[in-house]
């Protein structure tokens, strides 16, 4: 009875050494299994982070060249809008006059011609310079600015040093300079009064 008991106890001790054998090497191979995995993650995050490395030097690259051509872009917009004034500028001063003194035109017709050539011409550039297509972004506040003012500045001058004379010049002198300061004011005024606007419908 004794020897059968000690049979039972050993087959029991030699149950529970297998069933740690088989526990011990099922830990072994979930440790294998897991170290496994994490050096797949591993070797997929560092894939990444490569891809990563490389679309960001890419990225940096691409936003250098773009400064770059915006640079060089905004140089070849100012050389070109030089040329344009210069251009108007000649037709202004030059053509203009040359034209009317040799078809005999009235001189008074030469604040005409210089106003509205002025006035176009100003209004392309400035479009020019901003960028757009539509004429939203004070181009033609600008064009009527510069071309009374550049009529101004040739019409009263002319008249001070005698080369023009006519009856009632003095009152279109007076009444062109307040229209003159009329205008400047306004140009000045409603930048802020806009910007006062946007802030209010922008709340």
């Amino acid at each position: 009875m004794a020897e059968d008991e000690g049979n039972e106890l050993e087959k029991s001790v030699d149950k529970l050494n297998q069933q740690r054998i088989d526990l011990e090497k099922e830990i072994n191979d979930l440790n294998l299994l897991k170290n496994e995995k994490l050096k797949s993650i591993n070797d997929e995050l560092e894939i990444k982070i490569e891809w990563m490395d490389k679309e960001r030097i890419k990225a940096i690259k691409e936003r250098d060249n773009l400064l770059r051509k915006v640079r060089h872009s905004n140089e070849k917009s100012w050389k070109n809008a030089l040329k344009m004034v210069g251009i108007l500028g000649f037709l202004d001063l030059v053509l203009i006059p040359a034209i009317i003194i040799l078809l005999s035109i009235p001189l008074q017709w030469i604040f005409v011609s210089m106003g509205l050539v002025t006035f176009l011409g100003m209004m392309l550039i400035v479009n020019y310079m901003s960028g757009t297509s539509p004429f939203n972004t004070g181009e033609i506040r600008k064009a009527i600015t510069v071309s009374l003012i550049t009529v101004y500045l040739a019409f009263v001058p002319l008249l001070t040093i005698g080369m023009m004379g006519f009856p009632g010049a003095q009152t279109i002198v007076t009444n062109f300079t307040w229209l003159i300061a009329v205008v400047i004011v306004l140009y000045f005024a409603t930048r802020p009064l806009e910007e006062y606007i946007k802030s209010i419908n922008s709340k």
